[in-house]
């Protein structure tokens, strides 16, 4: 098919109006003062500094609706300030419009030009402050990814895939009956058991694809870990259950082996290695649990404590791209967490007893606040040293 002349238009845009274009032009350079003396054969020139860009571009508009989409334009360049120009040849600039000159004629019926002038914006362009916490959860998503990436499986005979299964079926009932007895919302503790009960039973056909093994408990270590918000699990139980994924990512390993599991160099190689994902995996899931806003300072100093034991026992083992992951994601956990400023504006010390409501009151917080920041064990009867 032949080219046309709307083939050779480039499309920019300007506060979300889009509009075509064939050339451009831009200025620039250097505001020199020059200054000529009587008697010298040379001038002074005075650096006054980088003179303002100056960019020009004719914007096209064809069609039944181009007077529409004319004016359209013109209202966005009439609107005061600076803004980001998609520039079809420069690409994202920072400029405020300074003039515009429309041209119609009866001989380009349905067709006009805009002719427009910008310079540069002058004041500093925003630019988006990222959210610590959004951070934090991409660096340990991306820590649970370079985890489920590294993992393989060696091949194995067909009565090291049983003896594989077998062992590591063994260790899903040893999480099945930790998510049976830690004390989990309902809802939530039924799904992860589902999970866990579904991955039992698809465990021959999902090591025999290591990939599918991978992703399906990272489901379940999201699950874990996404889920603490989704259940609406308070800051105050979160240490817990940190400290008990801790352990998990702790005690990942297999124990002592037997029969073919003890011989068989693949099987054993394999376990070491699904062992190594399952650590990883939990302490994605316990940084995800952990990053919570914290009413109590000792609350998140115990989340952290825990991790940072993890990290200390997991990091000599991991291979260079999870190493780097998960000190990323650490630091980011750390980083959002510790922004939270927890530190007690009050302090009373309490003789004889006092109800939590009356001293929340007196205090001027939360009473819920006040009971987590001070870990009080009965509200009725209050007292030592207090924070507000």
């Amino acid at each position: 098919m032949a080219e046309t002349y709307r083939d050779r238009w480039s499309t920019a845009r300007w506060r979300e109006i889009e509009f075509l274009t064939e050339s451009h032009d831009a200025k620039g350079g250097r505001r020199k003062a020059i200054h000529e003396f009587p008697g010298a054969e040379e001038p002074v020139v005075e650096d006054m500094g980088g003179k303002a860009g100056d960019y020009q571009l004719n914007a096209y508009f064809i069609g039944n609706d181009y007077d529409l989409e004319a004016v359209a334009l013109i209202k966005a360049l009439n609107q005061p300030g600076a803004d980001w120009l998609l520039h079809p040849w420069l690409g994202r600039i920072w400029v405020t419009p300074i003039s515009w000159s429309r041209r119609d004629s009866n001989d380009a019926n349905g067709f006009c030009t805009v002719a427009i002038s910008w310079v540069a914006g002058g004041e500093q362009p925003p630019e988006a402050t990222p959210d610590q916490v959004d951070i934090a959860n991409a660096s340990i998503a991306g820590f649970a990814d370079a985890a489920v990436a590294d993992f393989d499986l060696l091949a194995m005979s067909a009565d090291g895939l049983g003896a594989f299964v077998a062992q590591v079926q063994g260790k899903l009932e040893f999480v099945r009956q930790a998510i049976s007895f830690a004390t989990l919302p309902l809802i939530w503790s039924s799904q992860l058991l589902g999970l866990v009960s579904g991955i039992k039973g698809d465990l021959g056909a999902l090591a025999a694809i290591p990939g599918s093994y991978a992703n399906a408990f990272r489901s379940l270590s999201n699950a874990i870990g996404l889920g603490a918000d989704d259940a609406g699990l308070a800051d105050t139980d979160r240490p817990r259950l940190v400290s008990r994924l801790v352990a998990l990512s702790a005690n990942a390993n297999h124990g002592t082996l037997s029969g073919v599991a003890a011989t068989d160099s693949a099987v054993r190689g394999n376990l070491t290695r699904e062992a190594a994902l399952q650590s990883r995996l939990y302490l994605a899931a316990a940084m995800q649990v952990a990053l919570v806003d914290y009413r109590a300072e000792v609350d998140r100093t115990a989340v952290l404590a825990a991790i940072d034991t993890a990290y200390d026992a997991l990091l000599p083992t991991l291979p260079d791209t999870v190493f780097q992951a998960a000190v990323t994601a650490r630091t980011a956990l750390v980083e959002a967490v510790m922004a939270q400023d927890l530190q007690p504006q009050q302090i009373r010390d309490l003789v004889g007893n006092l109800p939590s409501t009356v001293l929340a009151h007196r205090m001027r917080i939360d009473e819920s606040v006040f009971l987590a920041r001070n870990g009080v064990r009965h509200p009725l009867f209050v007292r030592g040293r207090v924070y507000g």
